[in-house]
């Protein structure tokens, strides 16, 4: 078990980071030398098959890509208005299609029982993406720690937590959210993350 949160860790890390804000040159280029050994056989493979391809297909020009993808990171999530792709929970799980709902409240408190403090607190919604991505990565650091340090009984707790939050919350509306941009998207670099989102959330 152990073992599968590790590789989990990595995925919820590089997770976190592409939907946070704009890819940067030095994320496009740590992309760019991933050795992909394993076979095509899943979302998550697929997808990542599909960054690295598009990474190093664009390395000839890799500042004017860079601007093309920050555009277009900013067209699906972020708008002037309607984005395609919008980035928060409480969009898709609130009946009204509204933000900053219950939805987005119930998360903030799940958070602090589970002791993560929210750096970007009142900047960014809590049920954001990158937010819920990073609350998933800090269960699962948290876990593998304590494990490691013979404290089985907090680990499960934990573990409990995450899979709760996993099941009960992640999986109502990720896989919307990932639909959307793999319907809005010409870009295989934002395909390719939708589709590892998709695989994490749906094994």
């Amino acid at each position: 078990m152990i073992e599968e949160l590790k590789d989990e860790l990595y995925l919820y890390n590089f997770l976190r980071q592409l939907f946070l804000k704009e890819p940067t040159k030095e994320l496009i280029t740590d992309i760019a030398k991933i050795d992909m050994r394993a076979e095509i056989d899943d979302e998550i493979n697929h997808g990542l098959k599909l960054m690295i391809d598009a990474a190093n297909n664009n390395l000839h020009m890799l500042d004017k890509w860079i601007e093309e993808l920050a555009l277009e990171y900013a067209r699906l999530f972020i708008g002037p208005k309607n984005p395609p792709a919008v980035p928060y929970a409480s969009f898709y799980l609130s009946e009204s299609r509204s933000l900053m709902t219950d939805e987005t409240i119930d998360v903030r408190k799940r958070y602090l029982e589970a002791g993560m403090a929210v750096k970007n607190l009142y900047s960014i919604p809590d049920d954001h993406i990158s937010i819920e991505l990073e609350f998933i990565y800090y269960l699962t650091q948290k876990i593998i720690e304590l494990f490691e340090q013979g404290q089985r009984e907090d680990a499960s707790r934990l573990f409990e937590i995450r899979s709760d939050f996993l099941s009960k919350h992640m999986a109502l509306w990720l896989p919307f959210f990932a639909d959307r941009i793999l319907d809005s998207t010409q870009e295989d670099f934002y395909k390719g993350a939708a589709l590892i989102l998709r695989g994490v959330i749906n094994p």
